[in-house]
């Protein structure tokens, strides 16, 4: 009995070795999409709520968070992924990313924060960009209107260090 359920383990779990990987919305060898949302802030054709900005990236509020004070951070210039970003663009996200950070913890009282990126694994925007998630209490909100995007925008804004 015990050598049988060894074997349905072993088969099982050497099925999952062998099993293939789920699809990606953003699959890093895909051409990128011009139109997606992210390259459309970055262009100034769609609206966003901009924290700060400099002449490499650009720091916005997301249409939906956990936490307030969640923020998004992107280049300006259209690229899939970290991999395909500049050093200069890499150090300007950081710098930027401890400035938000900073911005969180005076503005909504975070006491840490967390940095999400990804690659194509868990991608759902096929433009590289950069959570920053403060660590406050959560009040989810699935679609802000503008008017709640724009009050944290400034709220985060107003405390900001200087560069």
């Amino acid at each position: 009995m015990r050598a049988m359920a060894f074997g349905v383990l072993l088969a099982l779990f050497s099925g999952a070795a062998h099993a293939e990987a789920p699809a990606l919305k953003c699959p890093l060898d895909a051409p990128y999409d011009v139109q997606n949302p992210f390259a459309k802030i970055a262009r100034g054709e769609s609206q966003a709520a901009i924290i700060d900005a400099d002449r490499l990236v650009i720091a916005f509020v997301p249409i939906g968070w956990d936490n307030p004070g969640h923020t998004l951070i992107i280049p300006r210039r259209h690229v899939r992924s970290l991999d395909d970003m500049t050093d200069a663009e890499t150090l300007s996200v950081f710098h930027l990313i401890r400035r938000i950070a900073k911005a969180q913890e005076r503005a909504f009282g975070a006491t840490g924060y967390s940095i999400e990126q990804n690659n194509g694994g868990h991608q759902t925007v096929c433009h590289a960009h950069f959570h920053v998630i403060p660590n406050t209490p959560e009040q989810k909100v699935d679609k802000a209107t503008p008017e709640q995007m724009q009050a944290i925008a400034a709220k985060l804004r107003a405390a900001l260090p200087p560069r």
